[in-house]
């Protein structure tokens, strides 16, 4: 099974509005999903931070790309920090939220388990209620395979992005190590690719679909251009994946 991960999209109200590296997250953001329908993917995952101002009209915008591509698979979408949960839920269809369907199942044994670690400002946290429906899930499908989304990094990067931390993460890697079955985390929020990988399980950041980050000590971003990341979910419970990212500036 084929899944796309974008993330950190950061529209604007103003969709003419230009960030850093004089990037517009909006068309950068259309360039990359009409990439991502060629792909065709089975499942097309948004790992949060659509919103870079927490306008209805960024989750307006955000809806009509989505409409206007016509990407046919399932579609799920987690919070990030800088989401305004109200307008994300008054924006956007109900059926593609981690309210609604928290959890993806897909026939090859796959389960994808979307996980709001939304907190306070850019920290974040996982409530003690996810962790223990997670890991009830987890107890009654232990012979499956499972994936887990959440926004922020469960895994120190080693850079700046690492004081934006996720405060309760040693709770939520405790469960990861616990369960053999889960063989990928993915997560957004750093702007920046990296795969690391611990015992069992891959962790898995995804570029950002706007500005990349720039993974040393102060706040900086770098000239690589927006992207996503493809995951293959293969049906021995192995994980392929790589990240794409566009060739011409937006």
């Amino acid at each position: 099974m084929k899944i796309i991960q974008i993330s950190d999209c950061h529209l604007f109200a103003d969709n003419q509005k230009v960030g850093y590296n004089n990037i517009n997250p909006f068309q950068s953001l259309k360039h990359i999903l009409a990439e991502v329908k060629t792909q065709q993917p089975d499942v097309l995952l948004i790992t949060g931070d659509i919103s870079g101002d927490g306008s209805g009209q960024s989750y307006q915008h955000f809806s009509g790309l989505i409409h206007e591509t016509k990407i046919d698979c399932q579609i799920g979408i987690i919070p990030g920090n800088h989401d305004n949960q109200a307008q994300l839920k008054a924006n956007v269809f109900e059926k593609y939220l981690w309210l609604n369907n928290p959890r993806i199942v897909l026939p090859n044994q796959w389960h994808i388990h979307l996980l709001d670690t939304q907190y306070q400002q850019s920290i974040g946290r996982i409530s003690v209620d996810s962790l223990t429906s997670l890991a009830e899930y987890l107890s009654q499908h232990t012979h499956d395979y499972h994936l887990l989304a959440t926004h922020h990094h469960a895994v120190p990067c080693g850079g700046w992005m690492d004081k934006h931390e996720w405060k309760n993460r040693q709770m939520f890697n405790t469960i990861v190590a616990k369960n053999p079955s889960i063989k990928g985390v993915v997560y957004g929020h750093i702007h920046m690719a990296i795969e690391q990988q611990i015992d069992q399980c891959l962790y898995m950041a995804c570029p950002s679909t706007c500005w990349q980050f720039a993974n040393q000590e102060t706040f900086a971003t770098n000239d690589l251009m927006p992207g996503y990341r493809v995951i293959n979910l293969l049906k021995n419970g192995q994980i392929n994946t790589f990240t794409v990212r566009i060739k011409e500036p937006i």
